[in-house]
Formats: C-alpha cells, sequence, structure tokens
C-alpha cells in the first residue's frame, strides 16, 4: 500500500503537487542519482513515498517508465553538451556517456 499523499514531515517544503507529479519529480531526481533523502528534503514528498517508488513498492510501471524517459532525456542532454567539446575529447565523452547509460539499463533490467 502506498502512503503519502498528504505530506505531515518536516521538511524544508511542503509539496502541493498532484500524486502523479510527485511521481514524476521523484523519478527525475532518482534519474539523476540523487539520494532518497535529499529527495524528501528538496521536494517536501514525504520520505516514505520516495523510498517505495524507489524500492518498487507503488506505482512500479508508471515509476520505471518516467525513469527511463527521464534518463534517456539526461542522456541526450549529456551528449548534447558533448559536442561543445572538440576531437578525441568529444569521442571520449560521449563513450564514457552511452556506457552509463547502457549500464543503468543493464541495473534496471537486473532489478526486474
Amino acid at each position: 500500500m502506498c502512503s503519502a499523499e498528504n505530506n505531515k514531515g518536516s521538511y524544508a517544503k511542503v509539496s502541493e503537487k498532484s500524486l502523479r507529479q510527485q511521481i514524476d519529480v521523484v523519478a527525475e531526481f532518482h534519474a539523476y542519482k540523487i539520494h532518497p533523502q535529499r529527495i524528501a528534503y528538496r521536494t517536501g514528498i514525504e520520505m516514505d513515498l520516495v523510498t517505495e517508488l524507489i524500492s518498487g513498492d507503488c506505482h512500479q510501471r508508471l515509476f520505471k517508465s518516467l525513469v527511463a524517459r527521464h534518463r534517456k532525456s539526461r542522456r541526450d542532454q549529456r551528449l548534447q553538451k558533448a559536442f561543445r567539446k572538440k576531437g578525441i575529447a568529444q569521442a571520449e565523452l560521449q563513450d564514457k556517456i552511452e556506457q552509463e547509460y547502457e549500464a543503468s539499463i543493464r541495473m534496471k533490467a537486473e532489478m526486474t
């Protein structure tokens, strides 16, 4: 059972977003490899909801699809930034970005 439609924690902020929006925010932060406690503190989303989403106990399909979308978006953003570099530095950075993305996909596949 999912907790957390109302935020009653002692966080810096209190989230006034809908549950769907909160799930999207958690997925985005998770795709950027932000620690769960930091996500809860910065966004005001209940820690219980954050941990349940990340562990797959709550809204599993929605959360996984949102994380995948945000990871792909992050990869695309990093690749665009890599175009500023030239030559071997650009190629090495692009290879590193692709390897990290593939590793995150493999890690996600192993969890299921």
